[in-house]
């Protein structure tokens, strides 16, 4: 999972950029500030940071481990890196490369002549002294947050908006808005599922308990079924919704004939399409209400009961499926 680099992180981070052959020698603990990091210490998969300068920023220390490579973990990386700097205010993300022109140029970056990058950046050691001449400059400007979405609209929902068994997913969001949540947490569980690969996508970590590529398609039917609810009732419905049974469903969706590949394909589309759905929603339809299962729930609690039921499952993949495989 990708979160901020801890100090403790250090060594790990240096060696690995080392046997990327990236330079390491001014990365510093207090750097690590805006690092981020997937993995720990001895079992760390990839990193990469940033050095704020004001309304710009500098994107380095890109790196993955080998036996991670191909996976996808690059581009989230890059994409959690670019949220951290659009949140620090920065509009502009440039990088020095000499081997990854054609991997940024697929994520947006364009690149420019290096004498025309803000003097800012041009002094720091990275320019001056850590990368050669002949190394590409790159630039990419971040969409300002509040045009990305409209996320900050969706304000948390009150307890009478859900059923009480919900609270415990509705718990887990953050502070942040939620369809920037959403749409972070698609980069986040594919980088995670990526640690995990083919080998581990049939495991359990005890008889009785789904496999991952059972979690995985799990986490996708229950946000469709959340989104379609949301959808009936932003339209006005006002029959009452069926249930469903988790435990059935799985059962019968033979999600062990299917890739793991497949199913987080199925599960990027199903996201995407949840956001478009919320975004496209004002004030008014957001608080709409209806019933399911016989319980009430509002448009606004289904956003946040999808970000919390995913976030229940990538915790438990991390903590219990993770470390299972790794004693196999």
């Amino acid at each position: 999972m990708i979160e901020a680099a801890r100090a403790s992180d250090l060594p790990a981070v240096r060696h690995l950029l080392e046997a990327s052959a990236l330079p390491s020698g001014d990365v510093t603990a207090a750097r690590l500030a805006h690092y981020l990091v997937d993995g720990h210490a001895g079992a760390l998969r990839g990193v990469i940071g940033l050095e704020p300068a004001g309304r710009v920023g500098l994107l380095r220390s890109l790196a993955v481990a080998r036996a991670d490579r191909g996976r996808g973990l690059g581009q989230a990386l890059t994409a959690a890196l670019e949220r951290h700097a659009r949140g620090l205010g920065i509009a502009e993300l440039y990088l020095l490369t000499t081997t990854a022109e054609r991997f940024f140029g697929a994520l947006g970056y364009r690149a420019i002549p290096r004498a025309a990058a803000p003097p800012s950046l041009q002094a720091t050691t990275e320019f001056r002294e850590l990368c050669s001449s002949s190394a590409v400059c790159m630039v990419k400007t971040l969409e300002p947050k509040e045009q990305t979405m409209a996320g900050n609209r969706i304000t948390r929902p009150a307890a009478d908006e859900y059923a009480p068994y919900y609270g415990r997913y509705i718990a887990q969001v953050p502070d942040v808005p939620v369809l920037e949540l959403l749409e972070r947490q698609v980069a986040d569980t594919v980088a995670l599922l990526g640690t995990l690969g083919d080998r581990g996508a049939d495991f359990r970590y005890a008889e009785g308990k789904w496999s991952v590529k059972e979690v995985v398609g799990h986490v996708t039917d229950v946000e469709r079924i959340f989104a379609y609810r949301a959808l009936c009732f932003a339209r006005g419905e006002r029959g009452s919704l069926p249930g469903f049974e988790e435990n059935d469903y799985v059962a019968r969706a033979k999600f062990s004939g299917r890739t793991l590949a497949d199913l987080v394909a199925e599960f990027r589309l199903v996201r995407a399409a949840t956001v478009a759905f919320f975004a496209g929603l004002d004030a008014e339809e957001l608080t709409r209400r209806g019933t399911a299962n016989n319980n009430p729930y509002s448009v606004r609690a289904l956003a946040f009961i999808i970000a919390g039921h995913e976030r229940h499952h990538a915790k438990i993949l991390a903590e219990r499926y993770l470390p299972g495989l790794a004693q196999r």
